[in-house]
């Protein structure tokens, strides 16, 4: 056991030539181990500009955590995070109805035991922060290995104030998670072709093996890294290169399965096109003018460190999945903003490397500043909810006024969050889910509920007056943009 922690902690050590190497350690014999010896020889800098952005950014994503009510996917995760162990365990034959696509598993797996903790909007979405949070922890441990303690600093800060990493930190969803798994293989690379021993490449496949099936555009970002391995000739040893693709090739073994299956699940993707390529980018950068930014570093940074092979190993894995999804679309649409956030952590790595290297020391601080500025600026497009549907207050609404008997007409896609906050407000109403056809022939005398979320007005009208013929609106509420729900009654 001490000499796996001891190898460890060669890990988080910086790369020789970093600048945050420069404070030695004593000889803990000679200086007696004391207390105060040991802490004067830590880098105090270097743990301020880890300890400090973590702190931003788990106090920015506390902000309204449990302010805003799931969504269908949220909903859909928390239903299959519920699942049996033995449902969440299966890959291949898995019941998608019950505990989702393997998209996700390990996510599922985890969310599984920590709704343990309770089941508020705040208290799920909580994982996720933790999630986050963390993940400071890998962007500055690379940062750190080629820019030293002033650009591992930077590369944290710019991380932790993303709009985009701060808004998934608030989701019920595997996508911090992924952040996280992606930003540690990126340090397990460095590590395992600086050390050349076993133990990195090892954490490497299996880390990457659970990546996976936290998202598959993981995989995005494990091709990158295979990419720059064998473009900068750093092949570990035999032992190593098993180590490290067993478990990834075990783990990817399932995927064309699951992927031609399951493919249908993703048509209500839409195609590619210029205007969703560059909205897609600037909502991943936070904003156009951090678009420009992060554009302008990649290339000034190319320059700075164009003969250092790890500076290209960033700019792949932040690139990479950009154009790796794009190629995809061509054939079938996947370019959504949110799986390609596996980028997120080397565009802040970039970041912070680049901006450290320059010189003079003015303009390196008068960069960081214009840079901190803007992310700043930034921030509250994290909290915009603008286009979220109060789903907790309809499942209240129906609640209050149900009866025994009661039908409603909704579309499918939304089913599940009014059904789950409905319950929620109490679990003994039950709502006959019918189509228009089946209320019109009843004669029960059954009130109807009726409710439409972002549907076309001319559908809308369409559905009222088909109901209209038999039934009067009693009452309507709106829960969001575009969402209704109309209890109607049957005509006298």
């Amino acid at each position: 056991m001490t000499r796996l922690s001891t190898r460890i902690s060669s890990w988080l050590r910086p790369a020789n030539g970093g600048a945050a190497a420069t404070a030695a350690v004593p000889d803990a014999g000679a200086s007696g181990g004391g207390l105060r010896e040991r802490l004067g020889s830590l880098d105090w800098v270097g743990a301020l500009g880890l300890l400090l952005p973590m702190a931003v950014l788990f106090v920015l994503s506390l902000q309204a955590l449990g302010a805003v009510s799931f969504w269908r996917d949220e909903v859909s995760t928390v239903y299959f995070a519920e699942g049996s162990l033995g449902d969440l365990l299966t890959i291949i034959g898995r019941d998608r109805t019950k505990v989702g696509l393997a998209n996700m598993a390990t996510f599922y797996l985890i969310l599984h035991f920590w709704l343990f903790v309770g089941e508020t909007e705040a208290r799920v979405r909580f994982l996720s922060v933790i999630f986050g949070v963390a993940a400071v922890v890998p962007v500055w441990l690379v940062a750190r290995r080629l820019a030293g303690s002033i650009g591992a600093a930077i590369a944290a800060g710019t991380f932790a104030l993303i709009p985009f990493v701060i808004a998934y930190n608030q989701e019920a969803r595997g996508y911090s998670l992924a952040v996280l798994i992606c930003a540690t293989l990126t340090w397990l690379v460095l590590v395992g072709v600086e050390r050349r021993t076993v133990l990195p490449w090892l954490a490497y496949g299996l880390l990457a093996a659970l990546g996976l099936y936290v998202h598959f555009f993981v995989a995005l970002v494990i091709a990158t890294h295979g990419i720059w391995v064998l473009a900068t000739r750093s092949i570990p040893p035999w032992r190593a290169v098993v180590a490290g693709l067993a478990p990834i090739l075990l783990a990817a073994a399932p995927l064309p399965y699951i992927i031609l299956e399951y493919g249908a699940e993703h048509e209500w993707i839409p195609p590619l096109n210029v205007t969703r390529i560059l909205d897609a980018v600037t909502d991943l950068s936070g904003s156009t003018l951090l678009l420009g930014a992060f554009i302008g570093l990649i290339v000034v940074g190319a320059v700075i460190y164009r003969r250092d092979a790890r500076y290209w190993l960033l700019v792949g894995a932040a690139l990479g999945p950009i154009v790796g999804a794009l190629l995809i679309s061509l054939v079938k649409p996947f370019f959504i903003p949110r799986y390609l956030i596996v980028s997120v952590p080397a565009l802040a790595m970039i970041a912070g490397v680049t901006l450290a290297a320059l010189r003079p020391n003015l303009l390196r601080i008068g960069a960081v500043a214009l840079m901190g500025l803007a992310l700043v600026m930034a921030v509250p497009a994290a909290y915009d909810h603008s286009g979220r549907i109060n789903w907790q207050r309809a499942g209240r609404f129906v609640a209050e006024r149900a009866q025994p008997g009661d039908m409603i007409v909704m579309d499918s896609w939304n089913q599940s969050p009014l059904m789950y906050y409905l319950a929620r407000a109490d679990a003994s109403v039950r709502l006959e889910h019918v189509l228009i056809a089946e209320a019109l022939g009843r004669h029960d005398g059954e009130a109807v509920w009726l409710s439409m979320t972002r549907m076309r007005r001319d559908d809308m009208q369409n559905m009222l007056r088909s109901l209209g013929l038999r039934y009067d609106v009693d009452t309507m509420r709106t829960f969001g943009p575009g969402t209704r729900i109309y209890r109607m009654v049957p005509r006298p």
